[in-house]
C-alpha cells in the first residue's frame, strides 16, 4: 500500500491522468495517429485508476448524469451478453463504450471547477484548430473546392461533421469565458476559418447544423454584432465558392425536396427511405433489447436472418443496398434507428434520459441564479447549441459512439463538473 500511495503521489502531483485526457482529447479530431490516441487512453486509464484504488480520486454516484449514463452502460452490456453477436458486441463496447466510460469519469473525477476545465477546452480547440491548419498547408483552393471527390484524401476526411461539434462548443466558450482578449481574438480567427473550411467541405446537413447551432447561441447571448460578422463571411465565402466554382451548392436544394429521401443518386441523401424501412424490419425481430451494441454488423445480421433470401424484394433497393455495403459499411444512417437496432428500445430510453439530465443542467444554471457566471453561462449557451447541432445532424447518421462519442461525452462530463459547481455555489469565484 506505501508503494501504491507513493505513485498515486506522484500521479497527482503531476496530474497525469489530466495530462495524458488532453493528449487524447487533441488527437480526437485526426483520422490519422491512433497509435498516439491509444497510448495516451492507456497511461489515462492506468493513471485514473491509481487515484481511484489510493483514494485520492474520487468520484460521486449522486448527480442524476452519473446515473443515467451507467443505466446506459448496464443497458448496452445487457443488450451485448443477450445478442446473437455477442463478441462482435461485446468487442463494440471495447472499442467504443470503453473509452466514453474512461474519458466521462476522468473528467469527472479530476476536474471540479470552470477554471480546472479550461486546458480541455483548449486542448480540443487546438486539436481542430491544428488540423484545419494542416488541411489549409497540404491542399491548394483548387483541391478544396472539390472537397467532396478528396474524403478519402489524408486528413479530410469526416472535417464538417466534427466543426458540428467543434465550432458551437468554441463559440459558446468564446461568449462566455473571460479569457484575454488575445485569447479570444485567436479563437474566433479559427472559427471563422473552420466555418470556410466546413462549407468548402460543402456537405449540406452538416453546413446547416453549424450554421443554425451557432447562430442558437449567438442570439442566446445577445451578441448579434458577432451574428452579423459570421453572416457576412458566410456570404463572402458563399460567393467566393460560387464565383469559382458555379453549381457548388446545388446539392442544398434537395434538402427540402420529398424525393430527395427516396432518390438513390449521388445528389441525393443515397435513397435513405430504403435503407430506413430495412432497418425498421430488423428492430421488430428484437425490440427491446436490440441485436447487441454496434452497429457494424448490420449487414451480417441481413443476412443471417434471412432478408436478403426471400424476405425483401430482391429487385427493391432495400436489398440492393444491405447486399452491397458489407460489414462495416452499412449502418442505420439515423441514431435513433441505430440505437434502436443496436440496443432496443430499453437503450433508446436510456439514451434519452441520459441526455435528458444534461439538458436539465443547462436550465439549472439559470433557475439556480448564477446563469451570469462563467461556468453557468457556458451551459446556457453550450447545452442547447451542441445539443441541437447533434440532434440536426444525426437525422442522418448515427453518431453515439466512435470519436464523435468520446466527444459528446466528454461535453457531458463538462456539464456534469459544471452543475455540481454552481450548486455547490462556487461559479462566482473565476469573477473575482
Amino acid at each position: 500500500m506505501r508503494l501504491l500511495d507513493a505513485f498515486a503521489g506522484y500521479v497527482e502531483r503531476y496530474a497525469l491522468a489530466r495530462v495524458f485526457l488532453l493528449v487524447y482529447l487533441f488527437f480526437q479530431p485526426f483520422e490519422r495517429f491512433t497509435s498516439v490516441r491509444e497510448i495516451a487512453f492507456g497511461l489515462m486509464f492506468l493513471f485514473f485508476v491509481v487515484g481511484l484504488l489510493s483514494g485520492r480520486t474520487k468520484v460521486s454516484s449522486r448527480d442524476w448524469t452519473v446515473r443515467a449514463f451507467i443505466i446506459l452502460a448496464f443497458v448496452a452490456l445487457l443488450s451485448a451478453l443477450l445478442s446473437h453477436y455477442q463478441l462482435e458486441s461485446f468487442n463494440a463496447i471495447r472499442k467504443n463504450l470503453l473509452y466514453q466510460a474512461v474519458v466521462f469519469f476522468v473528467i469527472i473525477g479530476e476536474h471540479k471547477t470552470f477554471d480546472a476545465l479550461r486546458h480541455i477546452f483548449y486542448a480540443m480547440f487546438a486539436g481542430f484548430a491544428v488540423l484545419s491548419v494542416v488541411i489549409l498547408l497540404n491542399y491548394d483552393m483548387s483541391e478544396l473546392f472539390n472537397w467532396l471527390s478528396l474524403k478519402e484524401a489524408p486528413f479530410l476526411g469526416g472535417y464538417s461533421l466534427n466543426a458540428v461539434f467543434f465550432i458551437p462548443l468554441a463559440v459558446a466558450y468564446l461568449f462566455a469565458s473571460k479569457d484575454s482578449l488575445t485569447v479570444k481574438c485567436a479563437l474566433a480567427f479559427f472559427i471563422l476559418i473552420e466555418l470556410v473550411l466546413s462549407i468548402l467541405n460543402n456537405h449540406r446537413s452538416q453546413v446547416v447544423a453549424i450554421l443554425a447551432a451557432s447562430m442558437l447561441i449567438t442570439i442566446m447571448a445577445k451578441r448579434y454584432r458577432y451574428l452579423a460578422a459570421g453572416l457576412i463571411v458566410c456570404v463572402i465565402a458563399g460567393a467566393g465558392i460560387f464565383y469559382a466554382k458555379p453549381g457548388s451548392f446545388d446539392r442544398y436544394r434537395t434538402l427540402l425536396n420529398p424525393a430527395n429521401y427516396v432518390s438513390n443518386d449521388s445528389v441525393g441523401w443515397n435513397d435513405r427511405a430504403s435503407i430506413w424501412s430495412g432497418v425498421v424490419d430488423m428492430i421488430k425481430e428484437r425490440p427491446i433489447i436490440g441485436h447487441g451494441y454496434g452497429w457494424k454488423k448490420i449487414a451480417l445480421v441481413a443476412k443471417d436472418n434471412g432478408y436478403l433470401d426471400d424476405k425483401w424484394d430482391k429487385s427493391g433497393r432495400t436489398h440492393l443496398y444491405f447486399s452491397q455495403a458489407g460489414y462495416g459499411a452499412a449502418n442505420p444512417h439515423n441514431l435513433p434507428l441505430q440505437i434502436l437496432f443496436e440496443v432496443g428500445l430499453a437503450g433508446l430510453v436510456a439514451f434519452v434520459f441520459f441526455w435528458a439530465t444534461v439538458i436539465v443542467k443547462g436550465f439549472n444554471a439559470v433557475r439556480l441564479g448564477r446563469g451570469t457566471s462563467t461556468g453557468g453561462l457556458f451551459l446556457r449557451y453550450a447545452v442547447p447549441g451542441v445539443f441541437l447541432g447533434y440532434v440536426l445532424i444525426n437525422f442522418s447518421n448515427g453518431l453515439w459512439e466512435e470519436s464523435y462519442g468520446v466527444l459528446m461525452m466528454s461535453f457531458a462530463a463538462v456539464c456534469v463538473v459544471l452543475s455540481a459547481d454552481l450548486r455547490q455555489g462556487h461559479g462566482e469565484a473565476d469573477e473575482r
